[in-house]
């Protein structure tokens, strides 16, 4: 028997076309929505025998997508807090606990793992996940699979071995969705980026590609291949839609053309990328050309919100740099994060047709007592990137089915999954206090350049750090269903840049290599 469900009297904000926002009524049967109606009385009276879920004094918003992550992360970045990811080889520490989780005989481990990763994602607000797995055997990666299908949370598995595809096609047609890695730039070879499109193509599923994360990897692309990665996918008719391009923090302005002119979407993932110390997006290269963005936390954190309020705020603390709307960010976390992940015809936005991936904010709060059922989609979105947090999350619907109702999780028992959890980390991290972590060699104690009032003059460089300015209208979207971000693009004012002598121990605070 078909079950059908009238979410009633929230504030809806649904990420689609027209950012439509206000008091609506959502008809939901099948994991479907059905309807979207300013009238209550009619839907109730079209459907007499339909529950009502009163969601009064709550804001509805299409379920967060975090398009790229790394779920061993959940585990493992307790190893890698404030390491530098070119030391991460040195980490005698993380290579064990690394080795030790991806042997054959861990695979019960990596249930317990996935499964509280996930639960923590739907406690967050996330729907779908970007997942990039560690290079497990067959047998684990079947297992990771069957984890994530049993938390209902929707994922985009990344295949990155031959043992990767033998397990996803042994899992059969499941929920799971499958995108198949290129594979690392150092080891990218012709034979091996045809492999993978073969491979890609016979399984039917999308092309993901690790783009430049570090400048050593956009170098050893010229070397070896005498142009970057995105003209190398370009040349193998392999720069579509659906292809997942991740981080892309050293592309040139000419690459970010060439992902414009393929309608491509670029997963970025800032707040990982800093503390990694790799470089940071092409944030200036990218608006400049108009390219949709897509928001992932790739290692460690599994927060969306979190992930949104640090892009806000990134021109608070890097002058210079444009500042997102709330309204921008908030679908970079939902329908652009679909595009990315070649979804966003099922999911990612809340309109007729699509899934009903839901999550339900609270507003009963002093911190948002200024919000109503006739404030506008930029106010709401504000809301939600200045003000709300994932504490405020009640509950979260995947696919018509609760995974989160009244902040408790429905799937299983929580004190039952935290005591396995538990478990595993004093398994895997003992003495996690004492662990040995590299450190980087100082000759003297760094001067950190200190906040001024002075105003300084973005420098040639590329990365969000470098800044650019504000302008006008974005071109109109190229499609109805994702519409490009309403970035702007204005001649930049040339002025002398200041001159200004530090010693030669400087750091500037975000990296040793980095220049504003």
């Amino acid at each position: 028997m078909t079950k059908t469900s009238i979410i009633a009297n929230g504030i809806v904000l649904t990420c689609d076309a027209t950012n439509r926002c206000g008091a609506y009524h959502l008809l939901v049967a099948n994991g479907r929505i059905l309807d979207i109606s300013e009238s209550f009385d009619k839907l109730v009276r079209d459907n007499p025998d339909a529950e009502i879920i009163d969601a009064s004094d709550k804001l509805l918003l299409p379920g967060f997508i975090n398009a790229h992550y790394h779920t061993e992360s959940f585990l493992l970045h307790a190893l890698t807090d404030g390491t530098h990811y070119t030391l991460w080889n040195e980490n005698t520490a993380l290579k064990q606990t690394s080795e030790r989780l991806m042997h054959a005989s861990s695979a019960k481990d990596l249930d317990v793992l996935y499964g509280t990763a996930y639960a923590a994602h739907a406690r967050c607000g996330t729907t779908w996940v970007g997942e990039f797995p560690p290079c497990v055997h067959e047998e684990s990666l079947v297992q990771i699979a069957r984890a994530i299908e049993t938390s209902r949370i929707g994922s985009v598995l990344a295949l990155r071995t031959w043992d990767h595809i033998r397990g996803t096609r042994a899992l059969g047609s499941g929920g799971l969705r499958a995108a198949v890695s290129l594979g690392e730039e150092r080891d990218m070879t012709v034979y091996s980026i045809e492999n993978a499109l073969r491979a890609a193509k016979g399984l039917k599923a999308s092309i993901l590609a690790h783009v430049a994360e570090q400048r050593e990897d956009a170098d050893t692309m010229l070397r070896n291949f005498q142009k970057g990665i995105i003209a190398l996918l370009r040349s193998f008719n392999a720069l579509r839609p659906e292809t997942i391009i991740v981080h892309a923090n050293h592309i040139t302005e000419t690459e970010a053309a060439m992902v414009k002119d393929a309608n491509g979407t670029v997963v970025v993932c800032p707040r990982s990328t800093a503390a990694k110390q790799t470089g940071y997006p092409a944030l200036r290269h990218l608006a400049k050309r108009f390219v949709r963005l897509a928001l992932g936390t790739d290692w460690g954190s599994i927060d969306m919100v979190e992930e949104m309020r640090f892009v806000s705020q990134l021109p608070l603390v890097v002058p210079g740099l444009r500042a997102f709307s709330p309204l921008e960010i908030v679908r970079m976390a939902t329908i652009n994060g679909a595009a990315a992940l070649n979804i966003h015809k099922d999911t990612g936005s809340l309109e007729v047709g699509k899934r009903s991936d839901i999550v339900f904010f609270s507003l009963n709060s002093l911190r948002v007592a200024h919000l109503s059922k006739h404030s506008r989609a930029e106010e709401v979105a504000r809301c939600v990137v200045d003000i709300l947090t994932t504490g405020d999350i009640s509950d979260v619907m995947i696919a018509g089915e609760f995974v989160l109702r009244d902040r408790t999780l429905t799937l299983f028992s929580e004190p039952e999954r935290i005591a396995e959890w538990r478990g595993l980390c004093s398994r895997y991290l003992p003495g996690q206090p004492a662990l040995q972590r590299p450190v980087q060699p100082a000759a003297q104690p760094a001067n950190i350049i200190p906040f001024t009032q002075e105003p300084r003059e973005p420098q040639a460089a590329e990365g969000f750090e470098s800044g650019f300015p504000p302008s006008p209208s974005p071109p109109a979207a190229t499609t109805p269903e994702v519409p490009p971000h309403p970035f702007a693009n204005r001649p930049k004012v040339q002025r002398e840049p200041a001159k200004i002598e530090l010693p030669k121990n400087t750091r500037t605070v975000f990296g040793d290599d980095e220049d504003f």
